[in-house]
């Protein structure tokens, strides 16, 4: 298996076998992948969130968090760990001495845990960034017939065991494809930037119009809001503030609270009362009278 430095092994996810009698050649070519996060992704920088305690303390992989994770659902279920996982200080690893029943507690949580019934895969989640190598294999027969006597004893005098047959060796060629590696990145399909061209694409392309345009209509709307507001403000001037025009409310208060005249009328007195001086009226002078008088 071909893995990071400081991330541990998984055979069983990752490795591969070897052929005996066979030689085979491994190319590995490195990868990375930088995924967003936050609102763009569900991807964690370095697992500091993920509710599962890392067992092996090294850095965060999801097959170290869901390893870790179906450890603690055997602590938790059998009452011991698994020997083939790391454990937590304070636990011992399941003896059928002590845990007698913890074979068939395995097998139980195994059958849950590949139905997702543990919900490992749920609270896993995925690395920001992440380091992969793609392999690629050849395979030839090895020893040759020629020189396959020499091997076996050059091999046997290394090991300190004797070697006669091809079914005892194997022989494993690991290197670059290339000096270099591929780094693969996400990015937003869509920006602010990219949001605002496409609307003033549409734009221009729906109503013909550019920016200029539209400072232009801004503009003429602004100055008819403006233009309407003073028409208003002047309208209501001219009706509640005119100049020798009170307000009505001021009129009728100063009716209501005037004092009544001395020389008004009551208007329970009579005609008699009055006099008849005031109720006669009043005849307009003879303008004949003033003429000069005729001579006879």
């Amino acid at each position: 298996m071909v893995h990071g430095q400081d991330e541990p092994p998984f055979m069983d996810d990752g490795g591969f076998n070897l052929r005996p009698g066979v030689e085979t050649s491994i190319s590995m070519r490195k990868e990375t992948l930088d995924r967003l996060g936050g609102n763009y992704g569900d991807c964690t920088n370095n697992g500091s969130e993920i509710q599962v305690e890392n067992i092996y303390f090294s850095k965060y992989t999801q097959q170290v968090c869901i390893h870790s994770c179906f450890q603690e659902s055997m602590i938790r279920e059998c009452g011991c760990a698994y020997m083939s996982y790391p454990k937590r200080d304070g636990v011992e690893f399941c003896d059928y001495k002590k845990h007698t029943a913890w074979g068939y507690c395995y097998y139980k949580l195994q059958v849950a845990f590949s139905s997702d019934n543990l919900g490992c895969f749920a609270k896993c989640r995925k690395p920001c960034s992440v380091t992969n190598y793609q392999l690629s294999a050849g395979y030839s027969r090895w020893p040759s017939a020629t020189s396959q006597d020499w091997v076996f004893q050059m091999l046997s005098l290394q090991n300190n065991y004797t070697i006669s047959s091809k079914s005892g060796v194997a022989k494993l060629n690991i290197f670059f494809k290339e000096l270099n590696y591929k780094a693969n990145s996400e990015s937003p399909s869509v920006t602010m930037v990219t949001l605002l061209s496409n609307l003033g694409s549409q734009w221009s392309l729906w109503f013909g119009s550019s920016v200029l345009s539209v400072v232009e209509m801004a503009e003429l709307i602004f100055d008819f809001l403006v233009i309407t507001f003073f028409l208003l403000l002047r309208r209501l001037r001219s009706r509640y503030w005119a100049p020798g025009h009170p307000p009505q409310g001021s009129q009728e208060v100063a009716m209501e609270s005037s004092p009544p005249s001395r020389f008004s009328c009551h208007s329970g007195a009579s005609s008699d009362q009055l006099g008849p001086e005031s109720s006669a009226p009043v005849p307009p002078p003879a303008y004949a009278t003033l003429s000069p008088p005729s001579v006879s």
